[in-house]
Order: C-alpha cells, then sequence, then structure tokens
C-alpha cells in the first residue's frame, strides 16, 4: 500500500473555517519544493520557522509560516515541510494543488506515521501510542501515551527481550556440551532466570492500563447498607435521575454506571445494591456484582445515614486496601448529627454535595499523579494479546525443563517467546498486518 519513495503531502488540521491550516510534506524533493513555491534559492535554515509567501507563477496567494525539516531530523526521518497557511478551505486547497503539481501525492491515512516506523524513528508501539494521543478522550490516556511515543513502554520489552536472548544463548551454548556435564545448579539457574522474566511479563500484564476503545475511566463506586441513600447521591453527582429510588429497602439489585468527566479525566460512577444478608436470590446477585464493583473501583464512597465509620467496621475484608471517602447521608433530617472524618450530605436539599466533589476531585488528581508516577503502561488490545502468549511460551519452556531437562524443547519455546515479544515493536515480512494497523490513522499523521 504505501512507497516510500513517494512525495507526499496531506493537510494535517481539518478542513473549514479555522485561523491556521497545516500543511504537512515529507519525501526527497522538499528542498525543490521548497524552493520552487516560495521562490527562494536556498532553504532557510531548518528547525526554525519563517514567514514566506507562497506563489503561484508570478501572484501571491498567502504569506505562511514555514519551517523545513532536515532529515533525518524529522519525524519521519525525511526532508519535511511543514507549511502554515491562513484558515479557510480555499488558500489550502490552492497550495496543496501547486505542492501536488511539484510531484507530490496525496499521503495515505497514518502514511507520515509509517514513515517515521519504516526510518526507524518511531517502533511500533511508539507508533500506535501516536494514534492514541490523538483518539484520546480523557488526561490520562493522552498522559500514558505521550509517555509510550518516548518509549516508556518499549523499553520494557526491550529489557525483556534480552533477558530472553541472554537466557537462550547460555542455553543453546551448554546444548554442545553431554547432559551429564550440566550440573544441577545450571539447571536451577536456568530455571530462576526463566520465572524472573516470566513474573516481569505477568507484572506488566497486571500493571498495564488497557485502553478500551479509549474509554478508560477512574471508577468510584457508591457502597453501603440499603436505603442509606446511595441512589440519590449516585444521581446527585451526575446530575440526573439515573438511578431509581424508593423508600423501599434493596430497591437497587444490580450495579448502575454513569460516566462523567472530572478534571478532564473520564470518571465512571458506580451505583452499588445495597450490602446486607437476605435469601432472596436476585439481590444475593446484586450484592455479589456490588463485591466486584468495589474490587475494581479506584475510590469507594461509603454511604451510611447514622454512622460510616463505624457501619464500615462489619465488612472488613470487603473494603481492605481500598481509598475511601466516608459519607454521612441524609443530613436535612432533624436527628442527624456531624461525624468527625465523614461528609455530611443532603442529596434532597443537595447541602454538601459541592464540598463533597471538591474533595473526589482531589482525590482523583491524586491518583492520577500516583498512577503517572507509577510503573503502568497505557497498551493496546494487540500489545497485551502479544504478551500473553510470549507469557505461555515462557510457562511452557520452564514446564518442559523442569519436567524432562531438556535444553533443546525449553530453548525452541525461549526462541518463539523471543520472537513473538519482538512483534510489540516490529513485524518482519508481515506487509498485511502493518499496513492494517497504520490505515487506522488520520491523514497527516
Amino acid at each position: 500500500m504505501y512507497n516510500t519513495r513517494d512525495n507526499i503531502v496531506a493537510l494535517a488540521t481539518i478542513p473549514g473555517k479555522s485561523a491556521l491550516n497545516v500543511i504537512r510534506c515529507s519525501g526527497g524533493s522538499c528542498v525543490l519544493l521548497y524552493k520552487a513555491l516560495f521562490k527562494e534559492k536556498k532553504v532557510s535554515a531548518p528547525g526554525f520557522v519563517h514567514l514566506k509567501q507562497a506563489y503561484s507563477k508570478e501572484l501571491v496567494i498567502d504569506q505562511c509560516m514555514v519551517t523545513f525539516f532536515r532529515g533525518p531530523k524529522s519525524y519521519t526521518g525525511e526532508n519535511m515541510l511543514e507549511i502554515s497557511t491562513h484558515g479557510g478551505t480555499v488558500i489550502a486547497q490552492k497550495i496543496i494543488q501547486l505542492i501536488e503539481s511539484n510531484k507530490f501525492r496525496p499521503a495515505h491515512p497514518g502514511e507520515f506515521t509509517y514513515r517515521a516506523f519504516v526510518n526507524g524513528k518511531l517502533d511500533l508501539a511508539q507508533a500506535e501510542s501516536v494514534q492514541t494521543i490523538i483518539d484520546s478522550r480523557n488526561s490520562l490516556d493522552s498522559l500514558y501515551s505521550i509517555k509510550n511515543v518516548q518509549g516508556h513502554f518499549s523499553n520494557q520489552v526491550s529489557s525483556m527481550k534480552s533477558k530472553i536472548k541472554k537466557i537462550l544463548s547460555y542455553m543453546e551454548h551448554e546444548m554442545d556440551f553431554s547432559e551429564d556435564e550440566i550440573d544441577f545448579e545450571t539447571h536451577t539457574n536456568y530455571m530462576k532466570n526463566i520465572k524472573k522474566v516470566a513474573s516481569s511479563i505477568a507484572s506488566l500484564l497486571e500493571k498495564s492500563y488497557l485502553t478500551k476503545q479509549n474509554k478508560s475511566s477512574v471508577v468510584i463506586a457508591l457502597a453501603g447498607k440499603t436505603n442509606v441513600g446511595k441512589s440519590s447521591l449516585f444521581n446527585k453527582i451526575i446530575g440526573y435521575d439515573r438511578s431509581i429510588v424508593t423508600r423501599m429497602e434493596g430497591t437497587t439489585r444490580d450495579t448502575v454506571e454513569a460516566e462523567i468527566i472530572i478534571n478532564n479525566i473520564n470518571v465512571r460512577i458506580v451505583d452499588t445494591a445495597g450490602i446486607r444478608k437476605t435469601k432472596e436470590i436476585i439481590e444475593k446477585k446484586g450484592i455479589s456484582k456490588t463485591f466486584e464493583a468495589i474490587k475494581g473501583s479506584n475510590l469507594v464512597l461509603f454511604v451510611d445515614n447514622l454512622s460510616p465509620r463505624k457501619c464500615i467496621k462489619s465488612f472488613p475484608k470487603i473494603f481492605k486496601d481500598k481509598k475511601i471517602l466516608y459519607i454521612k447521608s441524609k443530613s436535612d433530617l432533624a436527628r442527624h448529627t456531624k461525624e468527625r472524618g465523614s461528609f455530611s450530605v443532603s442529596s434532597k436539599e443537595g447541602k454538601g454535595v459541592a464540598t463533597l466533589l471538591k474533595n473526589i476531585t482531589k482525590e482523583i488528581d491524586s491518583f492520577m499523579h500516583a498512577f503517572l508516577d507509577s510503573n503502568i503502561f497505557l497498551i493496546n488490545n494487540r500489545q497485551k494479546s502479544i504478551l500473553v502468549d510470549t507469557l505461555g511460551f515462557l510457562k511452557e519452556s520452564l514446564a518442559s525443563y523442569k519436567k524432562t531437562g531438556d535444553a533443546a524443547i525449553a530453548s525452541s519455546f525461549l526462541r518463539s517467546a523471543h520472537n513473538k515479544l519482538s512483534e510489540v515493536q516490529g513485524y518482519e515480512d508481515k506487509d498485511e498486518i502493518i499496513n492494517n494497523i497504520f490505515q487506522g490513522f488520520c491523514v497527516g499523521k
């Protein structure tokens, strides 16, 4: 699909009325294009922005801000031009037509990033993160994607590949000797080192922040006993009636979810069934889902109309190691008293909700910073599948070596693990796969 010998051009901004249009060009003829389009004898200093007049024959058609990047010090690794014109469609179309008349063709979706990949400016994992940045719907996705473009994830993969290769080289060296010459300690070391790599990949999978169609979110679960005001507070936080509210205990029998944006972060709020002992089958299933929601949450809002801090002590295992905000609900009632360390809230009158939301925002910010400082990665489904398969090969290698002591069999699984892991950063001789990945990019990237 992609012919990297061609010169390419694309409008990198959304077509239509705007302050600016940005046109990107890449290829060996960018120097000739620069001289022809701006009637210059030589190219201005690379990497700096210059004000230039674009010409159609002798007619000036626009004043442009122009930056020339000399390959390989460019995004694509080739000579590049980035031209900022005045907004609107007419000028952009006219300049693109002029560029095309200088032996440039329209770029395919993702072709600029494809060239960056082919020319060694980005590996495949980094290239995929470029599109994730563009598609990001919240700050977490974008920040993690930027880290991956910088090589955060790729460096970890390279380290694990290196470790596998090292084990493999030693093992294949030992294969030149007879089994009798390989002592027990050598076998033990091989198994120990394979276990370490397998553990690293398992940890990477566990810590991965998997993007699911770019809807990754911070999860907040509302929890507590029945009829304490969880659903009313849930509706108040999200700003509309999503959960059914009645005076009857056990009204909420299933988890109810809604998404809101707080500080540019997608926050998924989960209203859960009240926790209590029951013999009713449907309610028991709802409570089971409550436990799952609490387990999968980043923050718990524990609600009780009497004493949330005392009430939660009845469920020591469920909320272990969870970040919790305690909410004393129904503050509009005459018998309501404040509890130290808890937020007094009236969903009916809206009292205390604003203060609660400010503290929820603080917790989300704190969570986000801790998240970013930790060794957690944003990976996509393709990358996750590769890591899972790699881990499977390592386990097979370990199991076979433990059972038979046969280095030949164990090393074949190790080689498969190394080859599979290499697919994170790029494929060899798999053009169709590569093309399909980059076809999902937008034009101009």
